[in-house]
């Protein structure tokens, strides 16, 4: 077993073994399920009365703009709670690169994102299931398309948060930074383009995380890139604060 993957395995180690772990992954769960039951409710409704048909996975689309940040916060606290505790002392000494560690910490909460999220996505569908199956146009290649798609944006917004708290080393200012990207950022730009009359910060909110995930779930390939990007820059800027910063 070669260095990083040492260091990947303590990390994994150190996440199954906290309890905030496994309360995030049953909070996600309960969220999801909550919203794809509820959501499947009120689209039955509507196409009750116009007769069209929905995508199996829509109910669980809906439920991403919670879920996201629950997982987020899952990322954050991989790092911020060891500098909360100086824990992080520790896993500097086991682990004296620094580079090494962050990637270490970026497969561990990315691979462990992805195949939560693909879960909680799975068991949103079987929640919607009772209410919209009769309206469903099911294809099993698509519905598992966007089902990875969307693990895939979940495990990159855990990495853009786990970005962010390496950055920031404080959980508030972590999570209010990811809440400000994913909501405020989009929101802000797009009302400055209509009180400006600047149509190139439509342009610019159309490349934040949110409405870039939104494209990549939707199928645009090339829109994962972009989110891949955010995720790398912050990880990296994370990287470098850790490397010209004492622990």
């Amino acid at each position: 077993m070669n260095a990083l993957a040492r260091a990947a395995a303590a990390e994994w180690l150190k996440l199954r073994s906290v309890r905030s772990t496994w309360w995030f992954a049953g909070g996600a769960l309960l969220t999801m399920l909550l919203v794809a039951a509820l959501e499947a409710k009120d689209t039955a409704v509507f196409l009750r009365k116009h007769g069209l048909p929905v995508e199996p996975v829509s109910s669980v689309v809906e439920g991403l703009d919670w879920v996201q940040l629950i997982f987020g916060s899952l990322g954050m606290l991989a790092v911020t709670s060891e500098y909360a505790t100086r824990s992080i002392m520790v896993t500097l000494a086991c682990t004296p690169s620094r580079t090494r560690l962050v990637l270490a910490k970026v497969a561990v909460v990315g691979a462990t994102t992805f195949l939560a999220g693909g879960l909680v996505s799975v068991l949103g569908v079987a929640a919607s299931a009772p209410v919209l199956r009769r309206y469903w146009e099911f294809d099993a290649g698509q519905v598992t398309g966007r089902i990875l798609a969307i693990a895939a944006y979940l495990a990159l917004v855990a990495v853009l948060a786990l970005g962010l708290g390496t950055l920031i080393r404080r959980s508030a200012g972590a999570l209010t930074m990811l809440f400000a990207l994913l909501y405020v950022l989009p929101i802000g730009l797009q009302g400055l383009a209509t009180s400006l009359n600047a149509e190139f910060l439509n342009t610019l909110a159309a490349y934040t995380p949110m409405p870039v995930g939104e494209r990549f779930i939707a199928g645009e390939a090339a829109s994962g890139l972009v989110l891949t990007a955010w995720a790398a820059v912050v990880v990296a800027a994370g990287l470098w604060v850790m490397r010209e910063r004492d622990a």
